[in-house]
């Protein structure tokens, strides 16, 4: 090889590391938040717990529940006496964005709208200190010990509709995304990667002005976050999501099967079907896994959104589900 080449070749090396240095914002680097190839190292080499830890999470303004609300807390209590219970009221979910996350979620705390610091809670308080989260409005319908998942199992996740919808139905119906999956019940061992990805992802669209709740803490970013780990897992998905886009299939589909494990590295994550962690009038019958027992049933009675939009948005759904088990009736 010439001297030439091989000083142009060592040039364009130097010009590579420069531009991955400046790939990586200040934001990061003050905050050890992770970029995309990070987030790939923390799965293959970060800790994990061997089990989930039996606490159950669940946060509301005050400890006072209202009367709906504690019923529904009792069922967890009833179901799990084995499991520590921990409600948290809004000064302690602050403490704890304080004292978990001083330099990714509590400089943007007091910007956060209090759903928004709910949704932050979850991922966060999962992250730290591990367990099983539930909104106030969600009930146990089975105890935890039972659900018979495998012993490998360190995060637990379900979708929120039983196969993807095409984009102008996600819009129609107000999802974040086309295969979304739900947050208002979800459980790790404690420093998932995952987690911690949903965090920074949350400081990253903060940053970018992006207010929307769907996208900027709820089910859009947390659907992020699970499907870049998904991704990571599946050798062939970017191509096969190629093909889809170009070629998008006429049957009802999910790109990743539900009620199965899905391991990177360390981590071990459980996709339930949505009619295991939903209301069964909710659900579409697309997914063959639906049939199985229902673990725990979302009531949708949550006070931040408005009462108007919740009406129409689970008419949509209903319709939706109707519809579809209509046509699953004729083709039968």
């Amino acid at each position: 090889m010439s001297p030439m080449f091989l000083l142009s070749l060592a040039l364009a090396g130097a010009v590579a590391e420069e531009c991955n240095s400046m790939l990586m914002t200040d934001l990061q680097r003050a905050s050890g938040m992770l970029s995309r190839l990070d987030f790939k190292h923390a799965l293959e080499q970060g800790r994990s717990s061997k089990v989930i830890p039996c606490i159950i999470h669940q946060t509301a303004k005050t400890h006072t529940l209202k009367e709906q609300e504690a019923k529904w807390a009792q069922t967890w209590k009833d179901m799990n006496p084995k499991c520590e219970y921990k409600l948290w009221n809004d000064t302690e979910i602050a403490e704890l964005a304080q004292k978990a996350s001083p330099k990714v979620i509590w400089p943007i705390w007091d910007g956060l709208q209090p759903v928004q610091r709910a949704d932050v809670f979850r991922y966060l308080v999962l992250w730290w200190q591990g367990g099983y989260y539930a909104d106030v409005d969600v009930s146990c319908k089975k105890p935890i010990d039972q659900y018979k998942l495998p012993a490998s199992t360190n995060m637990i996740v379900g979708y929120e509709f039983g196969h993807r919808f095409p984009e102008w139905q996600r819009a129609q119906i107000k999802f974040a995304r086309t295969e979304q999956f739900q947050q208002w019940f979800i459980a790790s061992a404690p420093g998932n990667p995952v987690l911690r990805r949903c965090l920074e992802l949350i400081r990253q669209r903060y940053t970018w002005k992006v207010e929307s709740t769907l996208e900027l803490t709820g089910p859009g970013v947390f659907s992020d976050a699970v499907h870049e780990f998904l991704e990571m897992k599946s050798p062939h998905a970017v191509e096969n999501e190629v093909k889809i886009r170009r070629h998008p299939p006429e049957a009802h589909f999910l790109s990743y099967p539900s009620e199965s494990l899905f391991g990177y590295g360390k981590w071990k994550m459980w996709v339930f079907a949505a009619g295991r962690v939903n209301a069964a009038p909710m659900i579409a019958a697309d997914d063959p896994t639906e049939g199985q027992e229902n673990l725990v049933e979302h009531h949708f009675a949550g006070s931040w959104k408005k009462e108007e939009d919740l009406e129409d948005s689970q008419k949509k759904r209903n319709a939706l589900s109707q519809q579809q088990a209509t046509e699953s009736a004729k083709g039968s």
